[in-house]
């Protein structure tokens, strides 16, 4: 995407874990076709997202845009089905000439301050990809209050500044890893069975789709849109995701 310009294999690399997993496309998703967003290219951005299923999972969202050829965006998130207390995984990527901003997380399901069993198989188990990545160059807090406010308190975000090639590739490690990490989670998780905690999984998980789903674009990306995507192919985009 954007033309002659080379950017960085964001989309690829996520895409080498994600296809791992036997998926199964989803050309609608409550009632919306999907398909204008699989591919799409208008005068100011050009990209495409697409949507899957697959065993314990409601949904995967992928997909990344060139804007006026000035800045890549990418995106990804695995969404647990209602069986399921696992975590919401989320990358998101903003790279531009000289920097690259990003967020990488998994957002817990249920309370990981009260629930010690859950905080210590997927939170404290992810610390040393945190403590890896503290030092990354450019290393800084989620500037969106709505979006932090979601976050578990291993998550890595960081405005990463292009001083050399190999800054690139340093800034796309913590998204593998961290979706390296979740898929294994996936592979090992279970059904909930007790009630009231599947009750809790799905309210918090329902809490956090509501307020990415509404809120999202405008927090992460605020000024950069004006107008260059459609509204009703940006609502595509956030229904693929969120």
């Amino acid at each position: 995407m954007g033309g002659e310009k080379k950017w960085s294999p964001y989309l690829e690399k996520i895409r080498e874990q994600i296809d791992q997993l036997t998926l199964t496309e989803l050309g609608e998703w409550k009632g919306c076709d999907l398909a204008p967003a699989g591919e799409f290219a208008t005068p100011q951005a050009s990209g495409g997202f697409k949507a899957y299923s697959t065993e314990k999972v409601g949904k995967i969202g992928i997909g990344s845009f060139c804007l006026k050829e000035t800045v890549y965006y990418g995106f990804c998130t695995i969404i647990p089905d209602e069986d399921h207390d696992l975590p919401v995984y989320i990358s998101k990527w903003e790279e531009r000439d000289k920097e690259i901003t990003l967020l990488v997380d998994i957002m817990p399901t249920v309370d990981s301050l009260i629930n010690e069993d859950y905080r210590k198989k997927y939170i404290e188990s992810m610390q040393p990809f945190w403590d890896k990545y503290a030092s990354l160059p450019g290393i800084c807090p989620e500037e969106s209050d709505v979006i932090r406010s979601l976050c578990s308190i291993i998550y890595t975000a960081a405005r990463v500044p292009i001083e050399k090639e190999g800054m690139r590739l340093a800034a796309l490690a913590p998204h593998t890893e961290y979706l390296k990490s979740y898929l294994g989670f996936l592979k090992e998780a279970v059904p909930v069975t007790d009630d009231v905690r599947r009750k809790e999984a799905k309210r918090k998980r329902e809490t956090i789709l509501h307020t990415l789903n509404t809120r999202f674009f405008e927090e992460a990306m605020k000024d950069a849109l004006d107008g260059s995507i459609e509204d009703n192919l940006l609502k595509l985009i956030t229904a693929i995701l969120f």
